[in-house]
């Protein structure tokens, strides 16, 4: 038996099948290592860890298999062969070490899987990272209903000036609320250490407020109080609430005070209903002008109770701007300032004035500043991304978007700012992940219409149609969603079914249509009640170019302030369409040397390099204009690698590619959109049939 047992492991060492499996172990350890950080940085799904586990442990009986029965020699591979008893009972003995080795192996591994797993679920959950969830409404009377949310509203940005806190933003908190989860479930999803639940009642003349705070690994309470307040001192509760966390949240802290945006009980009642309001109204796509100024009168109210409040001031002016009065918000943002100036929320509404006034640079030191006074201000990241993208200039605006994702997980509006960035910019891989994360995460109208759009920015627009057609089975009385539909199929060239979907076409479909003179009686009307609206001027200044009326265009276009307005940046993508429409205008008008001077001007501001096509074609414009032909020609090849499809309008009819008609270049981009449009039209049934919705939606 001795002398088995010693010719069975001197077998082992002959065949080298020991060393095999220290070679295996040793990069299966290291390889699982690797998978599992790449798994963490890239945000990749667990199971690809799990998997990788599986594979080497499915691997290992195989490699000790592959040992045992071949030997290397200076001949080459040669199958080991197998004839004694002895060597028989080595392979039954080697079979029984396989299952016990391979079992090992399991073991090995699996432990470090899921230390990892649990440090990657915890990576980048700070302990001072909050969430405060909307308060629940345990039996308020019909005119208290704003307390549960402004409560929670108030508490949420109390917290977030203390700079040491980290705290979720709003409109992820509350769609955590609104979602089937546990505690832990909720801590993990918003990315926080803490959370902050509570509810609030009546009874009798007091309102009994209950609060706690739980540990979000755990789900667990770690503190909990009940107070009880008369309506008029509420403010009292929030501090005594606001003060506890900090305590408990911040122990080596001392000295730390969470100040609330008013002391005045009066003016902190006023603005808790105010901003109950105003948040109403933002949270709809339509703006509601009555209830925005009902919360308007309520802010100027709360003023008057607290006139020494920045915040109070601030949130009035943030209200006067979302109305589009920015004369009134003048005089409030600049005494918030005066009152303190300091606040990252009044220097991201200093930001968003100087934006809407057209001070660009001026709104980039506000905003930049805004963000170094609270990093974790989402609203303002996403204000900083979008300014600096504006200034021609894309360094570091993905990673500040998605910090504000970051810190507003939840938030749709973040993966549609972040998504629409990278699709611009042709990162169809990145685009596409996040489609997936918005599938995974969200469902929905308005999650419907965002990978529609998103799907648009990958020129997978048979796919867009199929999710607007279930959106229109979620809404079917929705105009608006009709009215995207129709645009959709047009832009694929399908302008039967658009006529179908929308008898009477909006002048955005009449532009992607090429009606213009039909554009051009609608929008001359809608030009009088909305005289600022940008868009409607650029679609009409490139309607009348477009039908040989080019000083109409140059009026039409140069009144709303072009081309000064976007000479430090523009505001808005209109702006920028706007004027690209009047530099063709005027230099379809005969007034070259003045167009070029304009052109120039452009193209000294220099653009970023994108696989887009906008860019290139409004690059390209402008070079044609100057003269500059090849360059013109080569970024028209350049713009058929925009995963998005090119408007007709743009490429056929704006007058500086006129003089470039001849060249086969510009010829074969056109023949290159088309045949992209008559692929997706050809493709768009299968597309619908594997979506199970019907091309026209049910009338």
């Amino acid at each position: 038996m001795g002398m088995s047992r010693k010719s069975f492991f001197a077998e082992l060492r002959e065949r080298k099948v020991v060393q095999v499996a220290a070679i295996y172990g040793a990069v299966a350890w290291g390889a699982t290592e690797v998978v599992v950080t790449l798994v963490q940085q890239l945000f990749l799904p667990q199971w690809v860890s799990t998997l990788a586990v599986i594979g080497f442990v499915v691997g290992f009986p195989v490699a000790m298999f592959l040992a045992w029965t071949f030997d290397i020699t200076p001949d080459g591979i040669e199958r080991t062969s197998v004839g004694s008893r002895r060597a028989r009972v080595s392979i039954a003995g080697a079979a029984l070490l396989l299952i016990a080795g391979t079992a090992g192996l399991f073991m090995l591994i699996n432990p470090a899987i899921e230390d990892r797993q649990k440090s990657a679920a915890t990576a980048g959950v700070v302990t001072n990272s909050i969430a405060v969830l909307p308060f629940e409404d345990a039996g308020l009377g019909p005119d208290e209903l704003h307390l549960n949310l402004g409560i929670s509203d108030e508490l949420r940005d109390q917290l977030g000036r203390v700079h040491e806190l980290r705290i979720a933003a709003r409109s992820s908190s509350i769609a955590a609320q609104d979602r089937t989860m546990d505690a832990k479930e909720r801590a993990s999803q918003l990315g926080v250490a803490n959370l902050i639940e509570g509810s609030i009642r009546r009874r009798g003349n007091r309102l009994r407020i209950s609060v706690q705070l739980i540990e979000g690994h755990t789900g667990l309470s770690i503190w909990s109080e009940t107070f009880d307040r008369a309506p008029q001192e509420l403010l009292s509760a929030q501090q005594a609430i606001a003060d506890r966390i900090v305590a408990i949240v911040l122990p080596d802290e001392s000295g730390i005070v969470a100040k609330p945006a008013t002391r005045t009980a009066s003016a902190n009642e006023l603005m808790l209903l105010a901003r109950y309001n105003e948040q109403i109204v933002r949270s709809r796509p339509e703006v509601d002008t009555e209830t925005l100024l009902y919360a308007i009168g309520l802010y100027r109210q709360a003023a008057e109770a607290d006139p020494d409040s920045a915040l109070v001031q601030s949130r009035l002016a943030g209200a006067l701007l979302y109305l589009g009065d920015l004369d009134g918000a003048e005089a409030p943002i600049f005494k918030a300032m005066s009152l303190d100036s300091d606040l990252s929320e009044v220097q991201d509404t200093l930001g968003l004035f100087y934006w809407s006034k057209g001070l660009l640079p001026d709104a980039g030191i506000a905003i930049k500043r805004s963000v170094e006074l609270n990093g974790n201000n989402a609203d303002a990241l996403a204000h900083l991304a979008y300014w600096t993208w504006f200034q021609y200039n894309i360094d570091g605006v993905e990673d500040t978007y998605r910090k504000a994702l970051e810190l507003d997980p939840l938030s749709l509006s973040r993966y549609a700012d972040l998504g629409v960035f990278v699709g611009k910019h042709g990162a169809e891989e990145k685009i596409r992940s996040i489609i997936a994360r918005v599938q995974d995460m969200f469902e929905g109208v308005d999650a419907n219409l965002l990978v529609a759009n998103l799907l648009d920015h990958t020129g997978d627009v048979d796919q867009s149609i199929a999710w607007v057609l279930r959106t229109i089975e979620m809404e079917p009385a929705n105009a608006a969603h009709i009215a995207y539909l129709a645009e959709l199929y047009a832009d694929i060239g399908d302008f039967d079914t658009a006529n179908t979907l929308q008898p009477e076409p909006s002048i955005g479909l009449l532009f992607k249509m090429r009606r213009y003179q039909e554009l051009i009686d609608i929008a001359e009307f809608m030009m009088i009640e909305e005289p600022d609206d940008m868009e409607i001027r650029y679609l009409l200044g490139f309607a009348y170019t477009a039908n040989g009326q080019h000083e109409q265009a140059i009026r039409i276009l140069s009144s709303a302030g072009l081309p000064e307005s976007t000479h430090n940046g523009a505001r808005t993508g209109a702006e920028l369409d706007g004027l690209t429409a009047l530099i063709d205008a005027v230099f379809a008008s005969g007034e070259v040397e003045v167009a070029q001077a304009m052109a120039q001007r452009r193209v000294n501001a220099g653009f970023v390099v994108s696989k887009d096509w906008w860019v290139d074609t409004t690059n390209a414009c402008s070079e044609s204009i100057l003269g500059n032909d090849a360059l013109a020609l080569s970024l028209l090849v350049r713009m058929r690698q925009s995963p998005r499809l090119a408007w007709d309008a743009h490429l056929r009819d704006l007058a500086c590619f006129e003089r470039l008609a001849e060249y086969p270049e510009y010829n074969e981009t056109l023949a290159y959109f088309d045949r992209r449009r008559a692929e997706i039209r050809a493709r768009l049934p299968a597309t619908l049939r594997a979506f199970g919705v019907n091309q026209l939606p049910p009338k």
